[in-house]
């Protein structure tokens, strides 16, 4: 009974640290972020993260997939059940290979503390899409892909490559209507940056683009180097940074940042979830993490795929606590 009690209370206290953190001094921050870690901690440990995700509808029930599920659009599909919903879908500007502009691409959005974040979660692109994938990335002012697969696992397709290699002829490849060089690659423990500059060959403007590959993400499971996802995490948010930082004021100032693995939906979920729930940490919002995920599966069925994926972001959130702690 004592057990159950000090549950409560540690929980009741949880949300009470995150509501007068604003006002606390150096010592009780500290405090606060300690708590709100032990009792992600407790919450893993007592495996109640596992009633948790189960209870949260893999889909919405009242979804229409109707451009998604037209019998000309199947073959753009890497996945006949991983589809996006008709209401929120990225819309192309359809031409005659494409004449319904589709793309099994999401739109994405959540609003933390007034501020709106948005991200487009989509497949790894298919040979036949790679003309779609970067014409999506031009008319929806993209200057950010977050790409978490190889493009091989397994000896099994996981994504298309749509960019050329470093020291391929020119470095350079065309896909549809859009000319990519790449300009340079960047390695890191556990990942890759690559800068790509993209030309719309009809009207010869030009774009940077900066593509961010995990490369740490094993053919199983999870990444057992959970600061290594989290830097990865950190140089999405600073290039985002960034990139908004030099946009012309008279454009959108909010871009939306692409995420894909293969289906789009497991890791790509796994992302998006993990640094919207940083971002509630940083301002001192609750920490609901299954009303999140929630939120994400209205807007694109099946977003993180496994439990294991749901518990490894938890790990992600208490990684970043401890080493806010450590500041």
């Amino acid at each position: 009974m004592m057990g159950r009690r000090y549950q409560v209370l540690q929980l009741s206290l949880f949300s009470c640290a995150e509501r007068a953190c604003l006002h606390l001094p150096r010592r009780s921050l500290v405090q606060a972020e300690d708590l709100k870690c032990e009792t992600l901690e407790l919450k893993l440990e007592e495996d109640r993260v596992f009633t948790e995700y189960e209870q949260v509808p893999k889909k919405r029930v009242d979804s229409l997939l109707t451009t998604a599920t037209l019998p000309e659009n199947a073959e753009r599909n890497r996945f006949r059940d991983v589809v996006p919903y008709e209401e929120n879908r990225v819309e192309l500007v359809p031409n005659k290979e494409n004449n319904t502009g589709y793309i099994n691409a999401s739109h994405i959005k959540a609003m933390i503390r007034g501020e709106e974040w948005h991200y487009i979660a989509t497949q790894g692109p298919l040979a036949n899409t790679c003309g779609d994938f970067w014409q999506m990335i031009w008319e929806q002012g993209v200057n950010v892909i977050a790409m978490v697969t190889a493009e091989e696992e397994g000896g099994r397709s996981k994504s298309h490559r749509y960019w050329p290699k470093l020291g391929s002829k020119h470095n350079s490849a065309t896909y549809g209507k859009f000319k990519v060089t790449t300009k340079f690659r960047t390695e890191y423990n556990c990942y890759a940056t690559t800068g790509l500059k993209v030309k719309h060959l009809l009207s010869g403007q030009e774009r940077t683009v900066w593509h961010l590959q995990y490369t740490d993400w094993p053919e199983q499971g999870c990444p057992e180097y959970v600061p290594g996802f989290l830097s990865y995490l950190e140089q999405i948010q600073s290039v985002r940074r960034h990139t908004n930082s030099m946009l012309d004021t008279s454009k959108s100032l909010n871009p939306p940042v692409v995420v894909h693995c293969s289906a789009g939906v497991g890791r790509t979920g796994v992302v998006i979830l993990a640094e919207l729930m940083i971002s509630c940490l940083e301002h001192n919002e609750p920490v609901e993490v299954p009303t999140m995920l929630s939120e994400l599966r209205q807007q694109r069925m099946l977003m993180v795929q496994t439990i294991s994926q749901y518990k490894f972001v938890y790990q992600v959130l208490i990684q970043f606590l401890k080493n806010s702690r450590l500041i």
